[in-house]
């Protein structure tokens, strides 16, 4: 007890010297008293700044082409800063600028980390997608006999084993297709997922056919079956008109049969990776006209993704990964995404879409573009989809989008956004974004 007092009172006495030290640093050095209480949140917004430049100028070198240099950066940014709120996306451009130098084991690595580290990331879908999409250039096989090259589309054949019956394609299938390890692929489906990836090459119009058994809603086929087998079509169909439409219509019928939401979403990948406008414009009159969320997302990821709007084929002369795209079948991704943007009243699903819109590069640096995102930040009332709009009008390399950061940085009542716009100005070199800037200063 005499203890407890005697400590007491130690405290009593250090109080008023804590209060005059306190009232010290407020009267007669305030500036050291500030510089205590905000060094914090001052430290934070620095590094959110020093990420956000970095992330920019990563971002650049992907415009320019500039692969090793773009991956260099994007490494030095992870490593920095490994729990920024954008990693993700970060280690998404990273494992794209590796896919484009054809460093594909590199680029699956990246994705992986993606996947598991942030699994309810908006960049997690296409970081799967892709990874399917490189699954037939990555090394897979070893000292066995059975060849290196991952191409299950072509039934590589070694002595009598075929490359889609081996296990170690069963084992690399399992890990690579999928984005959800937890599907089992039984042995069963196995043997008839090797069977259906030999016949999509030898013929693909009855592999076709025998995909439109296998995923309608009363089929015996496992989800497991489906859902692989679905995405082996998707890995491997090649660009046949002949068949396109036949594909299109046997996808469009089970989906709209399905109860199955994993099988739906799948059925909604494939229409997106067939890369026509009529598939492009069916997804997008489903979304105006469907009510569940999760169904939403899908679409807005088969319309966005780097990966679905291409076709992926395999060149046998050369065993080199082909791709076949048209600029008008992008154009009308893209105008379907601002229309989501434009429309939708979901917040999550609208931020989604505006994050796709980044992956279409010189459809963005026109003046109608441009215009309708001014227009909509002057009606946004959400001060970070605010946010996301100057950040995107920054990376324009277009006079009317330096005229409206410019007038934001004029006119904008925030503090937040006003001080990004500003931030945004500093690649400008117009003579008026330059008189203003010297006017802040002096």
């Amino acid at each position: 007890m005499k203890r407890q007092k005697h400590l007491y009172k130690k405290i009593y006495k250090t109080i008023p010297a804590l209060l005059i030290m306190f009232t010290f640093y407020i009267v007669v050095m305030p500036d050291t008293a500030l510089a205590l209480i905000v060094d914090s949140s001052k430290t934070k917004i620095t590094n959110q700044d020093d990420f956000d430049k970095k992330f920019r100028e990563a971002r650049d070198l992907i415009d320019k082409e500039e692969w090793a240099k773009a991956a260099e950066k994007f490494k030095e940014l992870i490593a920095k800063y490994p729990n920024n709120k954008s990693t993700d996306a970060a280690l998404y451009w990273l494992a794209f600028s590796y896919k484009k130098q054809k460093n594909f084991k590199e680029a699956a690595v990246v994705l992986d980390r993606l996947t598991n580290e942030f699994p309810d990331s908006s960049w997690a879908d296409d970081a799967r997608v892709m990874k399917m999409e490189i699954m037939p250039s990555l090394v897979g096989f070893g000292t066995n006999g059975v060849s290196k090259v991952f191409a299950p589309s072509l039934s590589i054949k070694t002595g009598a084993t075929s490359i889609a019956s081996a296990p170690e394609y069963q084992t690399a299938l399992g890990n690579l297709l999928s984005g959800d390890s937890k599907i089992p692929l039984e042995r069963e489906d196995e043997i008839k997922l090797a069977a259906f990836q030999s016949l999509l090459s030898a013929d693909t119009k009855r592999a076709i056919e025998i995909l439109g058994d296998i995923i309608k809603p009363d089929s015996k086929a496992s989800e497991s079956l489906k859902r692989y087998a679905l995405r082996a079509l998707r890995n491997s169909y090649r660009t046949n008109p002949q068949l396109t439409q036949q594909l299109r219509e046997i996808l469009i019928s089970n989906l709209q049969k399905q109860q199955n939401s994993k099988i739906g979403t799948e059925i909604i990948y494939t229409l997106g990776s067939i890369n026509d406008e009529q598939s492009i414009n069916y997804l997008a009159k489903l979304y105006a006209s469907e009510n569940s969320a999760e169904t939403k997302k899908a679409i807005i990821n088969a319309l966005g993704s780097d990966s679905l709007g291409y076709f992926y084929t395999f060149n046998t002369d050369s065993t080199t990964l082909t791709t076949s795209n048209s600029n008008s079948v992008r154009k009308t991704e893209f105008d379907n995404l601002l229309e989501v943007v434009r429309t939708e009243k979901n917040t999550e699903l609208r931020g989604l879409a505006f994050s796709k819109l980044l992956r279409f590069g010189n459809l963005t640096a026109n003046a109608q573009f441009v215009s309708t995102i001014s227009q909509l930040y002057d009606s946004e009332t959400d001060e970070d989809f605010k946010l996301s709009i100057i950040r995107m009008l920054g990376d324009i390399k277009q006079d009317q989008a330096s005229k409206k950061m410019l007038d934001i940085a004029k006119n904008e009542k925030s503090d937040k956004l006003r001080l990004e716009a500003i931030r945004s100005l500093r690649t400008s070199r117009d003579p008026e974004v330059l008189k203003f800037l010297e006017q802040l200063i002096n």
